[in-house]
């Protein structure tokens, strides 16, 4: 399942919890975009307008999958796959002809 999908994960620099995040994906086989707010301060709005005020969060397909209430030391592969939903899934060969 984590090979078909990639994800979007948003991080900050000196943040121990996204350096967590992101060997976490990395170990669970799932391929991400890296979004570091330090540099691209201009993301912080796809943040805010889903409501989140912190690092790190992952989306896919737009939709924000976790981790929730800043618990990324407790955030497993089930609860992300609890969370990926294919239906709504608007891209990958599925959609051609």
């Amino acid at each position: 399942m984590s090979g078909s999908i990639k994800l979007t994960l948003y991080t900050q620099n000196d943040c121990v919890f996204c350096y967590s995040m992101k060997q976490k994906l990395e170990n669970w086989g799932y391929d991400f975009d890296e979004i570091n707010l330090s540099y691209q301060l201009e993301q912080k709005s796809v943040l805010k307008e889903a409501g989140l005020r912190t690092v790190p969060q992952v989306f896919w397909n737009g939709k924000h999958v976790g981790p929730t209430n800043n618990d990324t030391a407790s955030y497993t592969k089930e609860m992300l796959e609890a969370e990926l939903s294919y239906e709504d899934y608007i891209g990958g060969v599925e959609n051609f002809g």
